[in-house]
């Protein structure tokens, strides 16, 4: 039986993410300082493997992100990507008509798997 409600309360947890984009904001909060504005691709670092791998394959080796690029959400449970801040070589952003792609990422067991992608507001 508590399987099962960690289950229920995980899903009603990933609804909320993937129907309300805003709620992801505070993690995005704009840089105040210069050196968080940088792209750096240190920043990338902290991601688990799987998504760096999957980073890689998607743009090839010359990456680069600012500080804000991914945030974690659910206790570590969820990794969304804002590709607004994200950089494939010298390519411009992964956005159209003022909407930039964001991936969610589930953790199951040890890793982080793809759950979805959509397009959100390129300030958040």
């Amino acid at each position: 039986m508590a399987s099962s409600n960690t289950a229920i309360t995980s899903l009603f947890t990933l609804a909320i993410l993937l129907a309300f984009p805003g709620v992801l904001t505070p993690a995005f909060a704009r840089a105040s300082s210069f050196e968080e504005k940088v792209w750096d691709p240190g920043n990338l670092n902290s991601l688990p493997p799987e998504v760096r791998s999957a980073l890689t394959r998607m743009c090839g080796p010359d990456l680069a992100a600012q500080q804000y690029f991914a945030g974690y959400f659910g206790n570590s449970k969820f990794l969304v990507l804002h590709f607004g801040r994200f950089r494939c070589g010298n390519l411009p952003p992964i956005c159209a008509k003022g909407r930039c792609l964001h991936q969610v990422y589930r953790k199951v067991g040890d890793r982080y798997r793809f759950v979805r992608s959509y397009y959100g507001p390129d300030d958040d």
